[in-house]
């Protein structure tokens, strides 16, 4: 009889840790496509999604920016990432590694929180100057 609760315990928690997993996959797919769509902007390298022990539920973009367009490509990148976190609604940081390639490569890393982001980048209730002043954090 214990060996039926068993089965029947993970036959209910199974469709939960399978949904929880393809939420992430779905995250992969909607940002993909915004960078498709722009063909103007920044390339996209890498994509990654995981828990950070300080940051919490973390979605991590690796991008490529133009020498004369790093800010908007850089918000770009924040924008792209903040409306799909919007959607799913369980991210709590925005991370953007940019590289600039111009005689070198330069590298900047960029934090932001998912909530800051959203309420300034896709709402609009804060002034992307604020946004760009007390939500993003260039260590």
């Amino acid at each position: 009889m214990r060996y039926n609760h068993r089965l029947l315990l993970i036959g209910l928690l199974l469709p939960i840790l399978l949904t929880a997993q393809l939420e992430d996959v779905k995250i992969h797919g909607c940002i993909n496509q915004y960078f498709r769509l722009n063909r103007g902007g920044p390339t996209l390298h890498n994509i990654e999604i995981f828990e950070h022990p300080d940051l919490g539920h973390t979605i991590k973009l690796k991008i490529t920016s133009r020498r004369n367009r790093t800010q908007q490509d850089l918000t770009y990148g924040f924008t792209s990432a903040a409306a799909v976190a919007n959607l799913h609604g369980h991210i709590e940081m925005l991370w953007v590694e940019m590289d600039v390639r111009f005689k070198t490569v330069e590298t900047t890393t960029a934090l932001a929180s998912a909530e800051c982001s959203i309420d300034a980048l896709i709402l609009g209730n804060v002034g992307y100057k604020m946004w760009w002043t007390d939500c993003l954090q260039i260590p």
